[in-house]
């Protein structure tokens, strides 16, 4: 029997993914389970497996290609049928109606040449507008008839971003744009029209060539690149940000921290990072206002009575932000195992979406490369993100002489239309405190 393989529905609020590895080939036999492709999508690199032993007949799409949520994508002749009850299902009842051949889709627009309009129906003018618009060196990727509903509705092409393969827009894309444009000037956002430029990849003036000046190389922007371009351009455009600095004095803890991973028996080691996730929760509960989201629409402040914390991974295609559930109600020990297993796989690309979802305050910790201090940028709709630089050891005037100490820079963004300058220099010094002074966290978490 033959089975449809289609792409399901992987995490609320996606619609396509970018197919990054096909795993088999047309005449494969595969068994159940077994992966048949990944594709990645806005949240995570997602296995599709087969969900029947047989033999691959046909597949219909290659690396690269970007598609929707449901669509077919491959074929299996399952295995272990009755053959004359197979050979039944391909001949059709007596006096059935044969089903008309499968027609092939149209090639892409730009491989021939469009059809002339009628005389008729086409004025001189509107002729001339199926013409490639050009700006510079730059054409737009997208139909005539594309281009031709952009201008009906004065969107500027070069500003839509393309959702299919290589950027190409599409009439959903251009329609998305105006709703979007509409639905930011209903909020008091600012309109990309009106500024010549829209949010993330959008608004860019076209580039120099710059291979006149020397040798050049190009590569495509992973799926994980273009997002996370797009989501910091908009949080930057949109949240009004203020980054407070402190220090905290953590020898007594680093020395603690080190004692521990000696004595310890599991793999999984404690790390800086586990103990401010959970000193972080707690804050959260002390300080509600750093775990809610702003809903200008509403002209409401939605608070979060959970504390699910999000933790930056560096990885090779990019920064992936896994999320550990509930981190208040977790000792550390607990949280520095799951946080090193999130870490692993985040690094081997098998996080699942439901694992990257939900954060309401991020921690980014640069301490293991190194720098005095950074801002980090919220990452909308959160309204605050603590960023953790090298801890070094520098004097201290303890108010009779300077003694060394180990300080860990902290840097804490917040957006200031949630989070006034003395909320925000009074969340740090807390967080600093409880680092100085682990029995401050059991007194005031």
């Amino acid at each position: 029997m033959k089975h449809e393989i289609t792409v399901p529905e992987v995490s609320e609020g996606v619609t396509a993914g970018t197919v990054i590895s096909v795993s088999v080939a047309v005449g494969d036999q595969v068994e159940e389970d077994q992966t048949l492709l990944e594709l990645e999508t806005d949240k995570a690199v997602v296995a599709i497996p087969a969900p029947v032993p047989g033999r691959v007949t046909e597949i219909k799409v290659t690396d690269g290609d970007e598609v929707a949520i449901g669509a077919v994508i491959m074929s299996i002749e399952a295995t272990g049928e009755d053959p004359s009850e197979a050979e039944t299902e391909k001949q059709p009842p007596i006096g059935a109606i044969e089903p008309e051949a499968e027609i092939p889709p149209d090639p892409e627009p730009e491989t021939k040449e469009p059809l002339p309009p009628p005389v008729y129906q086409q004025s001189k003018e509107q002729v001339l507008d199926l013409t490639p618009v050009r700006r510079d060196d730059q054409v737009a990727p997208a139909a005539p008839s594309v281009r031709r509903l952009a201008r009906e509705l004065g969107v500027d092409i070069y500003q839509v971003q393309g959702s299919g393969p290589g950027g190409r827009i599409c009439e959903d894309d251009v329609r998305a744009f105006v709703r979007n444009t509409m639905q930011q000037l209903a909020s008091g956002g600012v309109s990309p029209l009106a500024t010549g430029g829209a949010n993330g990849l959008h608004a860019q003036r076209p580039l120099p060539d710059f291979s006149k000046w020397g040798e050049i190389s190009t590569e495509p922007l992973s799926k994980i690149r273009e997002l996370t371009a797009d989501s910091m351009a908009y949080a930057w455009s949109t949240i009004p940000m203020v980054t407070q600095y402190d220090k905290a004095g953590v020898e007594d803890l680093e020395e603690f921290r080190k004692e521990y991973n000696y004595r310890s028996t599991s793999d999984a080691k404690l790390t800086m990072t586990a103990i401010l996730v959970k000193v972080c929760a707690a804050a959260l509960k002390t300080f509600p206002q750093f775990n809610s989201s702003l809903d200008l629409v509403r002209k409401e402040l939605i608070f979060k009575h959970y504390q699910h914390i999000g933790v930056a991974v560096d990885t090779p295609n990019g920064l992936l932000v896994p999320v550990i559930k509930d981190a208040g109600d977790k000792g550390v020990e607990e949280l520095a195992v799951e946080l090193n297993d999130l870490a692993e796989r985040t690094r081997q690309r098998k996080l699942t979406p439901a694992e990257m979802e939900g954060g309401g305050f991020i921690i980014s910790n640069l301490g293991g490369i190194g720098g005095d201090a950074f801002t980090p940028i919220v990452y909308a709709p959160q309204v605050a993100i603590l960023g953790v630089s090298k801890a070094e050891m520098q004097p201290v005037w303890n108010g009779r002489e300077f003694e060394p100490r180990l300080m860990l820079p902290l840097s804490l963004s917040y957006d200031h239309r949630v989070i006034d300058g003395a909320a925000g220099a009074r969340f740090l010094r807390w967080i600093c405190q409880a680092l100085e002074q682990p029995l401050h966290l059991a007194m005031k978490g």
